[in-house]
């Protein structure tokens, strides 16, 4: 009979055992992983036949929702022993997680599943949008003036470009300094490099890559305008030297190179944890009545005022499930496409219009992908 838990820090050996086994990732990443991103409160597990044989991990993190900062939870390493797949253990174990993220407090659970629809099923449905620039590009005569390789010791000189930069999208991490320490710590973990712009002694852009003898792939390209993102993507075509690249951008950016191709897909998603909190960060002072409903966390369910208050009525306004209100939530879709889609019930139209007026859609984007 098998076990789900939460984890403790006994568990460490074997959930490396078991991450080792699925993603096959470098002993210099897993030292990172584990010591700093290992958090056995926000992890869980599946124990059979006396081995460890499933495991779920998030970390607390802040996260932009609109204009406002809420309590989050990066879920990521979603992992199963070969040998036990098909078992119906990620979703148990995912119920579990978010069950308990929702008693600690946390709002919302932000991940980058490979495929979305897998987690159509659990109620997590698309949330951001990202541009990618993919193929063989054509590699520039110079590398761009203003663009210099970065050493880790200039690594604080990125955090003020990287909070402008969040401050322009919906679902963007709210990283403190010391978050944004751990992304270079990992970045350079598993051998990863950056570039910056550096103009007038100010970083206006980096871009956080991989250079492997089969391509480069950029992880995270921030910049203050489009003359800074075309200098930076210009830099990694110079660098991967004809090589097959791949850059994340967000959604608006205008970047291209030539022998690329660009595609903006949904590429992240979000987890429903605690809807009523999240309601009462976001849409203080609003009074629409709400019917919410969730079949993986059942604090989610029940109607409620728009400021995250539990009514006892049978008259509300909108009909809809958490993972689809999210989406409204997180300025990713109005209500009014909602129900387009045939993904809500709305009873009054006059309120559901000037929501859409008061809270408009947003750019949605992430950076972060664990």
């Amino acid at each position: 009979m098998a076990e789900q838990r939460i984890c403790t820090m006994e568990d460490k050996p074997y959930l490396r055992a078991l991450w080792q086994r699925c993603f096959g990732d470098s002993d210099s990443f897993m030292d990172f992983f584990f010591e700093k991103r290992f958090y056995p409160e926000y992890t869980v597990c599946t124990i059979e036949d006396d081995k460890l044989v499933n495991a779920m991990y998030s970390f607390p993190v802040n996260m932009r929702i609109r204009d406002v900062i809420v309590p989050s939870a990066m879920l990521a390493g979603f992992s199963t022993d070969p040998d036990y797949r098909g078992r119906g253990y990620m979703s148990d174990a995912f119920r579990l997680l978010i069950k308990n993220l929702a008693e600690s407090g946390i709002a919302v659970g932000p991940h980058t599943p490979v495929k979305h629809d897998s987690y159509f099923k659990l109620g997590n449905y698309s949330a951001t949008d990202t541009k990618f620039i993919s193929g063989t590009a054509d590699k520039p005569k110079i590398m761009p003036v203003g663009v210099n390789f970065g050493r880790m010791s200039e690594s604080g000189k990125l955090y003020p470009v990287y909070m402008r930069f969040a401050e322009k999208y919906s679902g963007m991490l709210a990283r403190s300094l010391f978050d944004f320490r751990l992304k270079m710590l990992d970045l350079v973990s598993d051998g990863g490099e950056f570039i910056l712009v550096d103009r007038g002694g100010e970083v206006k852009g980096y871009a956080l890559y991989f250079n492997g003898v089969e391509g480069l792939t950029a992880v995270e390209t921030v910049y203050d305008d489009e003359e800074t993102a075309d200098a930076l993507t210009e830099a990694l075509a110079f660098i991967a030297d004809n090589k097959p690249i791949k850059i994340k951008l967000p959604p608006d950016c205008t970047a291209q190179l030539q022998g690329c191709e660009t595609k903006i897909i949904p590429h992240g998603v979000a987890a429903p944890i605690n809807i009523a909190k999240l309601m009462r960060a976001v849409f203080k002072n609003e009074t629409a009545v709400i019917k919410i409903n969730d079949h993986i966390c059942d604090i989610n369910n029940g109607i409620f005022r728009l400021d995250g208050t539990a009514v006892d009525t049978d008259d509300y306004d909108i009909d809809i499930s958490a993972g689809h209100f999210m989406q409204f939530i997180e300025g990713y879709k109005s209500l009014d496409e909602l129900e387009k889609e045939g993904n809500s019930v709305i009873k009054n139209k006059t309120v559901a219009y000037e929501l859409d007026l008061r809270y408009p859609k947003c750019k949605c984007f992430i950076c972060d992908e664990y």
